[in-house]
């Protein structure tokens, strides 16, 4: 069972949003894919602040 979001830290949410992009981003349109590309990196960008 999944947690909600209230129950999730700011790193989860951020997980979970980056597999969320990576899923669309396979069956998104080729003129989409350079925005999903870069909000991919800007969320592994926040998550590495995390470490």
């Amino acid at each position: 069972m999944e947690k909600k979001i209230c129950e999730m830290t700011e790193k989860e949410i951020l997980r979970q949003q980056l597999e969320l992009l990576a899923e669309k981003s396979k069956s998104a349109a080729d003129v989409d894919l350079p925005e999903l590309t870069s909000s991919m990196v800007q969320v592994c960008g926040v998550i590495q602040c995390y470490h």
